[in-house]
């Protein structure tokens, strides 16, 4: 760039966008502290077991509408007011589990819930890839983990000690919260190209990038518009972007990913996470938990500055690596606890290896394999297929995520919680060399530029001459 841009509102617009991942935080965890509080009698409302693995779940499984309706109120509403208006389910289903005494609505409000977080992960992602720089895209990508972590957080910090109905009014507050930030951000000047509205995307654009050279915007979103329109002109359905040979090595590295991410068992960890450690160390579990989330937290923030430093690659390689080993000390663990029982005096002395192994597979999944698939799946897709690609890579997380949560259960009640960790452990080893062989970086590459080595500059050039004769026809006609 010729022109020195002030990136002030990229970073506060791209943090406030950030924020809905708060409410998915909370989400995810809300159940470590409910779960010891639906088993003492503290809560009115009786759960077996199972109802409590399904209640679990279904905020998952609520995501993977979400997905789709993110996708489309994305393309017909814009990025800005589609992340605002994710808030709603999310505020409907906290305050229907506030109030519910049944098991039957308190699933609802899960799937409402899930909802709300399926269409934030569509939305916010496509958002900050648009918006950012490319020498910003990373950092401000880690600080949707950032957000996640943080409500993470304030469910172990604040749950244990609250009541039941305190913690669940909190929940409700966020995507409230959550909702009023955003109604400042600007729309991405991707959305308003796509829809031909030049002024408005000039407009949007230079308060995004805080400048007032006129000439630099309009050499800069004249480049962009080429792109936008050559990409516009090749839209593509779900069925040609899981068919076109152009998409497939796309499609792979981020299906992939997404395994690594979800099947390494990070949401059925954070879910059960009290209920872990109280039968693993003798710390009590909510403070146990507690530590945890700070540690989480500090892991996010340190992660978005290592992206600034180090590239995609690396870091994953690192990722995963340390979450396997750490998963398999765990299991280790678990195994001489459950299956060989040894004695006492000696489990007591190894009787922190729990504790290193899932704060270390807390901090090192933070660094890597946690966050970086989420700014992948918005940088390795052409504009085109990019909010029906994002919605299918979260439609796989949300799969992913309720067979992880749902299976837990059932899997450490019939075969012990060492079968579980070895399991995620064996995914994260596979991990490693999936993202060595398979997986490019994209550090410090423009959108343009990653879709020049996805498809190859003769493929793009081709589309661009296929899209300059089509519209020679038309203007002829």
């Amino acid at each position: 760039m010729t022109e020195k841009t002030n990136r002030r509102v990229q970073y506060m617009a791209g943090i406030c966008a950030s924020l809905a991942f708060t409410f998915t935080g909370a989400t995810i965890s809300w159940s470590s502290p409910v779960i010891p509080k639906i088993k003492s009698g503290e809560v009115n409302i009786q759960l077996t077991n199972a109802q409590i693995s399904w209640v679990v779940a279904l905020a998952a499984l609520g995501a993977l509408p979400g997905c789709y309706i993110g996708q489309v109120l994305s393309e017909r509403l814009g990025r800005r007011r589609t992340v605002c208006g994710a808030a709603v389910p999310g505020i409907a289903g906290a305050a229907m589990i506030l109030f519910t005494k049944t098991p039957e609505v308190m699933y609802v409000a899960r799937i409402l819930m899930g909802i709300s977080n399926g269409i934030t992960a569509v939305v916010t992602m496509i958002y900050l890839t648009e918006i950012a720089d490319k020498e910003v895209r990373g950092a401000l990508g880690m600080v949707v983990q950032v957000m996640i972590n943080l409500g993470a957080l304030a469910m172990y910090g604040i749950g244990p000690f609250v009541s039941y109905n305190v913690l669940n009014s909190f929940v409700t507050t966020l995507p409230i919260f959550n909702m009023l930030v955003c109604l400042w951000i600007p729309e991405s000047p991707y959305y308003h190209l796509k829809d031909e509205r030049y002024a408005e995307a000039k407009k949007a654009f230079m308060m995004i990038k805080g400048c007032k050279d006129q000439k630099w915007a309009d050499q800069q979103l004249g480049l962009i518009r080429v792109h936008v329109r050559e990409s516009m002109e090749n839209k593509s359905t779900l069925k040609e972007l899981l068919c076109k040979v152009k998409y497939r090595k796309a499609v792979y590295i981020i299906a992939g990913l997404k395994i690594f991410q979800y099947m390494t068992g990070s949401l059925a960890i954070q879910s059960y996470l009290e209920i872990i450690f109280t039968h693993s160390t003798s710390i009590s579990g909510p403070y146990v938990s507690i530590v945890y989330g700070f540690v989480q937290l500090g892991a996010g923030v340190g992660a978005t500055f290592l992206a600034g430093y180090y590239g995609r690659r690396v870091l994953m390689i690192v990722s995963c690596s340390g979450v396997a080993l750490s998963l398999t000390a765990v299991g280790i663990y678990f195994f001489l606890q459950d299956y060989i029982k040894i004695n006492p005096a000696t489990l007591k002395a190894l009787s922190s290896v729990p504790l290193i192994g899932v704060l270390g597979f807390n901090i090192l999944y933070a660094v890597g394999i946690g966050t970086i698939p989420y700014i992948m799946q918005a940088e390795l897709f052409p504009i085109n297929v990019k909010t029906v690609a994002s919605s299918a890579a979260t439609m796989i997380s949300c799969i992913l995520n309720f067979t992880v949560t749902k299976s837990y259960q059932s899997i450490k009640d019939d075969f012990g919680h060492y079968i579980v960790f070895w399991i995620f452990a064996g995914i994260a080893y596979v991990g490693v060399f999936f993202v060595y062989f398979l997986v490019p970086e994209t550090k410090g590459k423009s959108l343009e530029e990653i879709q020049e080595f996805m498809q190859g500059p003769r493929q793009l050039e081709a589309e661009a001459l296929n899209a300059t004769e089509a519209r020679a026809k038309t203007d002829d006609a």
